[in-house]
């Protein structure tokens, strides 16, 4: 549960250790995989080695594929292993790091450059709980574009960005959260939910690339379809 002084704490300073108005600097990202050969190594290299991030970890859920073997080609990269599940993987993840600031990234994203600038300036102001980017879909056709326009309405307007997006939040405040919450589904909307109630969620207008696979996979109307549909039914769980 958060409490009105935990709240307090996070508006007061932006922290919840020992110096709670030190400057947020470094970022660890954390990648959770499963079966991810053919993402990966793009996912790595729009990371690896850029001034701020101080870490690239690899959180697998049983990979059966090269995804592993990809990984630990990269020196710099940390490869840890977790029972199946998104939201435990991320959590496995995030217990290796050693950031300022955690951000989960899908294997099938890639980041904006100046991305360290960006989520720094983000936690300039105290108010700040955590936040994610704009999304461009991987794809030239129209009806990408206008699945685009409804993710990022949703996301600016309600504040509630999906994982996809590349969620960044405080390191502090993600432990105080006890993480993401063991759930097949929706992870990423319960965490958001979740951390609004700590200060401002922002989406920044750096454009985080996604792929279409979903939609590919699965067809336009379907996939949009029972991503509606979960999230009505994340909501009314929580009203009941």
């Amino acid at each position: 549960m958060v409490t009105a002084k935990a709240r307090e704490r996070c508006r007061a300073g932006g922290g919840y250790g020992e110096f709670p108005f030190m400057i947020l600097e470094n970022i660890s990202v954390i990648i959770p995989t499963l079966n991810e050969e053919e993402h990966i190594k793009r996912c790595i290299e729009t990371v690896l080695h850029t001034p701020g991030i101080i870490e690239v970890i690899i959180a697998d859920g049983g990979s059966t594929d090269s995804t592993i073997q990809i990984a630990r080609g990269y020196r710099d990269v940390k490869v840890v292993f977790s029972m199946r599940g998104r939201s435990v993987q991320m959590n496995r993840g995030a217990f290796y790091s050693h950031g300022d600031i955690l951000l989960f990234l899908h294997a099938d994203c890639i980041l904006p450059g100046e991305i360290v600038s960006a989520i720094r300036h983000v936690f300039e102001s105290s108010q700040a709980a955590g936040g994610a980017f704009t999304m461009k879909l991987l794809s030239d056709k129209f009806i990408y574009r206008m699945i685009e326009m409804g993710i990022n309405f949703r996301s600016r307007i309600f504040k509630l960005p999906y994982g996809d997006q590349g969620l960044f939040v405080k390191r502090s405040l993600f432990k105080e959260l006890g993480g993401f919450k063991k759930m097949t589904v929706c992870e990423d909307l319960d965490f958001v939910w979740r951390l609004k109630k700590y200060g401002r969620i922002t989406i920044l207008d750096n454009e985080i690339l996604t792929s279409v696979r979903r939609w590919r996979k699965n067809g336009f109307l379907r996939t949009s379809v029972r991503n509606q549909l979960l999230l009505t039914s994340y909501f009314l769980g929580r009203r009941y």
